[in-house]
């Protein structure tokens, strides 16, 4: 069984040809998804940033009694 199970795995992840086209412009959609992605993080920080400060805040301050 696990003779099979290595055997399907080797012949998966072995190349084939794909005879296929890359539009050149794809690597310029996938830029633009991941710039977008990491503005919209940025953003959501700076939005959130206050009640994060005040979270960190409270969470590392020591308590007075």
């Amino acid at each position: 069984m696990f003779t099979v199970v290595l055997m399907r795995s080797v012949f998966f992840f072995l190349p084939r040809n794909a005879h296929a086209y890359l539009d050149p412009g794809s690597g310029s959609y996938v830029f633009q998804i991941v710039l977008a992605f990491v503005l919209g993080g940025l953003y959501s920080l700076k939005i959130y940033w206050a009640k994060i400060k005040v979270f960190l805040k409270h969470a590392f301050s020591k308590k007075r009694d």
